[in-house]
């Protein structure tokens, strides 16, 4: 009787240990690094750290405002008909951050005018929502077409990038750069 108590009891222990030891707490996590083995390759592929966000993200405010220019164009290649102009505005905004972004506008026109002076009249209108205005610098460069009206040849180009680079106006600001001379 006694060993058959005895019976009792160790096979009520050993049912039932599993239930207890799985209730007791997680042991500490084993320091390592997150990632998978390649089966192809044989090599260990650490997954990335997820980059955390930031929670004080400065609030982007909107500037308006339109940047004109003229450019004159003096033209020493014979043969040159169709003259086109086009100017480009950039802002690089929140530069020092993690998170910079580029921000662009262009605009392209045909020259006005005969024989070897042509001019073009740029308007570029923008709108920006910037984080850090008072630190962007805006930078405006000009390019030049000049092409033949029949075979599209000769063509010349005459291009300058940065050509004006300023602090970005205040909202609203209508911007005059100073006219630019180009001989083609």
């Amino acid at each position: 009787m006694r060993t058959t108590k005895l019976l009792l009891i160790y096979m009520c222990c050993v049912m039932f240990a599993p239930t207890v030891w799985a209730q007791t707490a997680n042991s500490q996590a084993k320091p390592g690094i997150l990632g998978y083995l390649d089966p192809h390759t044989g090599a260990f592929r650490p997954i990335p750290a997820v980059a955390e966000e930031s929670l004080d993200a400065p609030a982007a405010a909107t500037f308006t405002g339109t940047i004109t220019l003229t450019i004159t164009v003096t033209l020493k290649t014979t043969g040159l008909t169709n003259i086109t102009c086009s100017a480009e505005v950039s802002v690089s905004d929140a530069i020092a951050t993690t998170s910079p972004r580029f921000i662009g506008e262009s605009n392209t026109v045909a020259a006005t005018g005969t024989g070897t002076t042509r001019t073009c009249k740029l308007s570029i209108p923008y709108s920006w929502a910037l984080t850090t205005q008072g630190s962007d610098n805006m930078s405006t460069g000009y390019s030049v077409f000049g092409i033949t009206g029949t075979t599209g040849l000769p063509q010349r180009t005459s291009t300058l990038s940065p050509w004006d680079t300023r602090k970005v106006p205040a909202n609203g600001a209508m911007t005059s750069l100073p006219a630019a001379a180009v001989t083609l």
